[in-house]
C-alpha cells in the first residue's frame, strides 16, 4: 500500500508513507530553488516517485488538504457518483462562502458563476479552489466531517487515483500525532489561516489509531503574528515570522501589554468584533500607537520588485518601514507582540490540558506555523501542565502533506500506529549517491582534520545523506563553526548568510551534555524549543542577547557521523557543541542536492565542503 501526500499551497509539499510508514517527503522548494514554492510541476512529482523507486502505477491513494489546479496542473479531481459531494470551500484570500452541491436549486448567478457537472467514469467536477472542509462549514449530512472521497486524475494516466481531502487543522494535527511516540494525547494546531475563526487552530485528541477534533479554540494568534511581522516592516510574515522572535530579545515588553495580553489573545467569540482583520488592525494601534492606514501607492518593496515582493500579502498598507525595524522602536514592538504570542500560546495550552486531562497521559503534540516558534514550546512545556510534548519537525503546511497521508493511513484505512526513531522523522529527504565533479581536490573524510579547522576558526559546509523535512538544518545540510567565538555569529550573518545582524545560531550539543550547558530535561532532536544557557560566556556565539539558545541535542544513534565530529570537538576543546545553521544563503531554500552544495560552497567565503565521505578544501595548506 503506498498513499501519496501532496500538499500544493504555499510550502507545497509530496510524501510517501509506504506500507503503513512514513517513508519519504520533501518540500517543493528543494526542487525549484524557490523559497516557500506552491507549485508542483509533474516533473518534480515524477522525481519525488523516481526518488522513492516507485512509479505512478503503485499509488494505491492520493490525499490532500488544499486543492488549487494553477499549483499543479497536471492533476484534475473529481467528487465520485453517490459520494456526499463536497459541500463548502473557503480561503484567507475569499470574502465569499461558495456551497456546492450537485443538485441544480444550489446553482444561481448569485452564488456562483459555474456549475458542476458529471463526467462518465470521473465524477462530478470540482471547483478550480478547494481549501478547509472544516465543521461546522460543512452539511449535516456529510458522513465524515474532515474528509471529502475523491477521484484524482494525473496527465498521461487516465486510470483513477482513490484519493481524499482531509481538514487542514486536522492534517497538521496528524503530522504531530502518528509521528509521536505516544499512544495518547492532547493535540493543539494553530496557525496564519486568515479571519475564519474555524479556519486557524483546533483542539484533538488522539489515541491509538483514533484523532479526532474535539474543539475549535478560535485561537488567532498565528494571524495576529503574521500580520504583525509585515506591519513591524521586518518583511512578509510567511517568511519572516521567525525573524522577529529573533529580533523580540532585543526589546523590552510594556506594561500595557503584559497588562492586556491574556484579553487579547482571547478566542475570537468572545470579543465584540466578528472580522479579525480588524480587530488585528485595532489592536496593532494598541501595541504599537500606528494605525495601518492604507496607502495610495503599494509598498516600495512591491512597487520595486525587490525581492520576494511578491509574498507580501498587506501590499498597500505600510506601518514601519524596513528601516524602523530594527531600532529600538521596532525591537520594543517586537518584543510585546513576542511575549503577547508567549502568554496567548500558554493560555490556551492550559486550557487544552485542563479540558483533556482525563485522556491526554500528559502528553501534548503541537502543530501549525505558529509552532515554529521555539521560545513559545520552552514556556508551553515548562507552564502548561504537560509533562512531554512532541512536534513533527515540519510543523508549518510543508508538513500537510505527511499530516493529511498519515491521517489517511491509520483512521481511514486503519492501519496500525508505527514507532519512529528521530533520524526516521529528520532526514526524509533522498540521498543523493552521485559526488559532483569539482575544481578542488577531494580527499577522503577525515573527522580529525575537520575538527582541528573547526577549532582554528574555519567554517565547514557539511553535506550528509537524506535531507531535512522542515526549515531547520538539522545536520545533513549545515554551516557548522565553533560556538566559542564571538565573531563567528557576526561573520555568518554578514559573510556568508547575507542577513540580519540580530538573528541568532542554534548550537547542537550532545545528548548526554545537555543539562550541564542548558536549563533543559528534555531532548530537542528538531531544534524546536528555546532554552536558557548556563555556561553562556564559554559559547558567545551560540547564545542570544538574552543567553538563550534553540537548541538541537543529537544522540549517537540520530547522525552518528555529526555525533563523532562534535564529540572530537569536544576531545580538543571540552565544549561537547558546535554552532550550527542551514546550510542556504539569505531567500534561498537549504541544498538538495550535493551539486547545490558544491556550487554554494564554490560562490560563497567559507572554507571546507564536506560530502559525505568526501572533504574539500579551497585552500591547499
Amino acid at each position: 500500500m503506498n498513499i501519496l501526500g501532496i500538499h500544493m499551497g504555499h510550502d507545497a509539499s509530496l510524501a510517501l508513507v509506504k506500507n503503513g510508514k512514513l517513508f519519504k517527503a520533501v518540500a517543493m522548494e528543494r526542487y525549484s530553488g524557490e523559497k516557500k514554492s506552491s507549485l508542483i510541476t509533474k516533473e518534480y512529482l515524477n522525481r519525488f516517485l523516481w526518488d522513492c523507486d516507485i512509479t505512478i502505477d503503485q499509488i494505491d491513494t492520493i490525499t490532500m488538504s488544499h486543492w488549487e489546479w494553477a499549483n499543479a496542473p497536471f492533476m484534475s479531481i473529481y467528487s465520485p457518483k453517490g459520494e456526499e459531494y463536497p459541500l463548502r470551500t473557503f480561503g484567507r484570500d475569499h470574502g465569499s462562502v461558495s456551497i456546492l452541491n450537485h443538485l441544480e436549486e444550489y446553482w444561481t448567478d448569485e452564488i456562483v458563476n459555474w456549475k458542476p457537472e458529471y463526467i462518465e467514469g470521473r465524477g462530478f467536477t470540482l471547483p478550480n479552489f478547494w481549501d478547509r472542509i472544516r465543521p461546522p462549514h460543512v452539511n449535516t449530512t456529510n458522513r465524515h466531517r474532515s474528509l471529502a472521497v475523491l477521484n484524482v486524475f494525473i496527465d498521461g494516466y487516465d486510470k483513477p487515483i482513490d484519493g481524499f481531502f482531509v481538514d487542514h487543522q486536522l492534517s497538521h494535527a496528524s503530522s504531530a500525532f502518528f509521528t509521536s511516540p505516544f499512544e495518547s494525547a492532547a493535540v493543539f494546531t494553530a496557525d496564519a489561516s486568515g479571519p475564519e475563526h474555524g479556519a486557524t487552530s483546533s483542539f484533538c485528541v488522539g489515541q491509538g489509531n483514533n484523532l479526532m477534533l474535539f474543539k475549535n479554540p478560535q485561537c488567532q494568534i498565528g494571524t495576529f503574528y503574521d500580520l504583525a511581522t509585515e506591519y513591524t516592516g521586518i518583511g512578509p510574515g510567511l517568511e519572516k515570522a521567525g525573524v522577529l522572535m529573533g529580533l523580540a530579545a532585543y526589546g523590552d515588553v510594556s506594561k500595557k501589554v503584559k497588562d492586556n495580553s491574556k484579553e487579547w489573545t482571547m478566542p475570537l467569540k468572545h470579543r465584540q468584533e466578528e472580522e479579525d482583520y480588524l480587530f488585528n488592525d485595532w489592536l496593532f494601534l494598541q501595541m504599537s500607537g500606528r494605525y495601518p492606514f492604507t496607502l495610495e501607492k503599494k509598498r516600495p518593496e512591491i512597487e520595486n520588485q525587490e525581492h520576494n515582493w511578491e509574498k507580501w500579502s498587506r501590499e498597500y498598507q505600510m506601518v514601519y518601514t524596513k528601516k524602523e525595524s530594527d531600532t529600538q522602536r521596532g525591537m520594543n514592538l517586537a518584543a510585546d507582540i513576542q511575549y503577547m504570542a508567549e502568554r496567548g500560546l500558554v493560555e490556551y495550552a492550559s486550557q487544552l490540558f485542563e479540558e483533556s486531562k482525563n485522556v491526554n497521559n500528559g502528553n501534548l503534540c503541537v502543530a501549525g506555523g505558529i509552532f515554529l516558534n521555539c521560545n513559545a514550546n520552552y514556556k508551553i512545556l515548562k507552564e502548561s501542565g504537560f509533562k512531554q510534548m512532541h512536534m513533527f519537525p515540519s510543523c508549518g503546511d510543508d508538513g500537510l502533506s505527511v499530516g493529511s497521508a498519515l491521517y489517511v493511513n491509520h483512521c481511514v484505512l486503519r492501519n496500525p500506529r508505527q514507532v519512529y526513531q528521530n533520524k526516521e522523522l529528520m532526514y526524509l529527504g533522498y540521498e543523493y549517491p552521485d559526488i559532483p565533479e569539482s575544481k578542488y581536490k577531494s580527499q577522503p573524510l577525515d573527522l580529525d582534520v575537520v575538527a582541528d579547522n573547526l577549532e582554528q576558526g574555519k567554517i565547514v559546509c557539511w553535506y550528509q545523506g537524506g535531507g531535512e523535512m522542515g526549515p531547520r538544518a538539522l545536520g545533513h545540510r549545515s554551516f557548522l563553526v565553533d560556538p566559542r567565538k564571538k565573531e563567528m555569529k557576526d561573520i555568518l550573518n554578514s559573510r556568508v548568510k547575507y542577513r540580519e545582524w540580530y538573528r541568532p545560531f542554534a548550537p547542537i550539543v550532545l545528548n548526554e551534555f545537555k543539562e550541564e550547558w542548558f536549563r533543559m530535561d528534555f531532548e530537542s532532536p528538531f531544534m524546536l524549543f528555546t532554552v536558557p544557557c548556563k555556561r553562556p560566556f564559554d559559547i558567545p556565539s551560540g547564545v542570544h542577547i538574552d543567553n538563550t539558545a534553540r537548541v538541537q541535542t543529537l544522540r549517537k544513534e540520530d547522525n552518528d557521523v555529526l555525533y563523532n565530529l562534535i564529540h572530537k570537538f569536544y576531545e580538543r576543546t571540552e565544549v561537547p557543541i558546535l554552532l550550527n545553521t542551514s546550510l542556504n544563503i539569505k531567500g534561498r531554500p537549504i541544498v538538495e542536492d550535493p551539486w547545490q552544495a558544491m556550487k554554494l560552497f564554490d560562490e560563497s567565503d567559507v572554507d571546507i565542503l564536506v560530502i559525505n565521505n568526501l572533504m574539500y578544501f579551497k585552500s591547499n595548506d
